[in-house]
């Protein structure tokens, strides 16, 4: 089988000394083309270093596009017929903008792609244009390029995929402390079906320590190919297998992206960002704290009779949502439900499927009726239908397919929706990745599932997601503060012409 070899030079990058990062950098160029490396990634800023906190501080170390570093990259790249993707601070002429920026250049010597990062340095960084086209051809197929927390949102690879990318290329500056960046760069290969390629560094940088920072490769299936760390630099590589054609495959992200609703998401585009209020503007429940049970029966076990189990002991501090993944419950059973709820601030929500197509949800609280939902998994687009509030939260009703898709989080979140309630057949590492993934766009999921459930919120700063787990005879819960939740940041620097258009050129 044919293969493309790719390098990523894991690269201890020396704070504030370009000449000594430039002299590296291109040995080790030489060392990846000499070992048959036929695409050479280098991590962010791989020049400069990283921190600085005033254009008067990195002014000194920003270069131009025909500056030494290019010219001299440019001129390896042509003689040793290589293509090299690298991360430097570039200074635009005349403008004198500031750019934390990626280069690709092609095996003529040829600049064929410049990306400047969205989530850009706020203290010297001018933020790129979302409209530039970040993915660039090569023989093996198209690659794109995003630089480090540019991952971190989902709507930015989403683009790429758009874009018609099957590699995404990742130069990075991610210390290895908060959300670990291996769960996140797999979580965006498998959700759009393409390799990703992530080049982190090593080394001190003036305030950080990435000596443990981890370079990684990703297949579409989210399978880990590379995984490596060194305290020095040094040379990790990876072949990744072309078809019988010498090419990237790229039916797996044509699959994924022809699954997409886009019809559905155009709540994604919504500036959300010059209101303070929330829950007046889109008439939410009044926030407060919500005590989220997710309860597994055991496979021998009554469902009914293990949700009771549980709300007997329930407490009536804080209002409580319990969810049970089940079949379809008797009658006698919601009757039963119905009486353990009555008396406390307490409702139930059973999540179970009905047929191929049909998702039922089926919510009783103490003061009222039973109300049934039914949710076409092929269409799903009623959001009067999917939507639902309880107490301190707007619930957001969802078959699991729809978190495979960082659009449908979005767009619940900028329809003020507070928690995505998900069922589906199983729950293996990759459901709960989806799930948990989903966070990031500012809405918590919890996902119910007859071998196992999970409940995961928001991150708070840069750390990972909260998270609590259960699996079959067991519950697991967490309090869910809609008053924080509803406190979000979106990525709406995108490209949402592409985004929305359909599912994609080729699908």
């Amino acid at each position: 089988m044919n293969k493309l070899k790719i390098s990523l030079i894991h690269l201890d990058v020396h704070h504030g000394r370009p000449d000594v990062n430039r002299k590296t950098l291109l040995s080790l160029i030489q060392q990846s083309a000499a070992e048959g490396a036929q695409v050479i990634v280098a991590p962010e800023l791989c020049t400069s270093g990283y921190a600085f906190n005033s254009r008067a501080a990195i002014a000194p170390f920003v270069e131009t596009l025909d500056g030494p570093t290019v010219s001299a990259i440019r001129d390896l790249a042509r003689s040793l017929r290589v293509y090299v993707c690298l991360g430097l601070a570039l200074k635009n002429v005349p403008s004198g903008v500031f750019t934390n920026s990626a280069v690709a250049i092609d095996t003529h010597g040829e600049i064929v792609c410049r990306y400047d990062k969205i989530n850009a340095e706020s203290r010297w960084a001018c933020p790129g244009n979302p409209r530039r086209d970040n993915t660039f051809h090569t023989p093996w197929g198209r690659v794109g390029i995003l630089i480090c927390s540019d991952t971190y949102y989902g709507l930015m690879p989403r683009v790429t995929a758009l874009r018609h990318a099957d590699l995404l290329l990742v130069p990075a500056n991610w210390p290895p402390s908060g959300l670990d960046p291996r769960q996140l760069w797999r979580a965006r290969a498998m959700e759009n079906g393409l390799y990703l390629a992530a080049c982190n560094r090593t080394g001190m940088d003036r305030s950080m320590d990435l000596r443990e920072a981890t370079s990684c490769v990703y297949d579409p299936m989210g399978s880990c190919l590379l995984e490596g760390r060194q305290a020095t630099s040094r040379i990790f590589y990876v072949e990744v297998p072309l078809n019988s054609q010498g090419r990237l495959d790229p039916s797996i992200r044509q699959r994924k992206l022809f699954e997409r609703r886009p019809e559905q998401y155009h709540d994604c585009y919504l500036n959300l960002r010059p209101i303070r209020n929330l829950t007046e503007f889109l008439s939410l429940p009044q926030p407060g704290m919500l005590q989220l049970c997710c309860v597994v029966p055991s496979p021998a076990e009554d469902p009914a009779e293990a949700l009771l189990r549980r709300l007997e002991k329930a407490s009536v501090k804080d209002p409580h949502l319990y969810l049970l993944a089940s079949s379809p419950l008797s009658d006698r059973a919601w009757d039963l439900m119905h009486r353990g709820v009555e008396s406390k601030k307490t409702a139930v929500l059973v999540c179970s499927a009905k047929g191929t197509s049909q998702l039922v949800f089926r919510f009783k609280s103490g003061r009222g009726p039973t109300v049934t939902r039914q949710i076409d998994t092929r269409s799903h687009l009623d959001p009067e239908i999917s939507r639902m509030d309880f107490n301190t939260a707007r619930l957001h009703m969802v078959p699991f397919a729809a978190l495979l898709h960082p659009e449908t989080a979005v767009a619940s979140a900028k329809q003020g929706c507070d928690l995505m309630v998900a069922y589906h057949e199983t729950f293996t590492p990759e459901d709960r990745l989806m799930a948990a993934v989903r966070t990031l766009e500012g809405v918590a999921v919890t996902l119910c599932t007859p071998k196992g459930a999970g409940i995961w919120t928001p991150p708070e700063g840069h750390q990972r997601w909260g998270e609590a787990l259960a699996e079959s005879g067991e519950m697991c819960h967490l309090r869910l503060d809609t008053q924080r939740i509803r406190a979000r940041n979106f990525q709406d620097s995108i490209d949402f012409e592409v985004l929305l258009r359909g599912h994609g050129g080729d699908c």
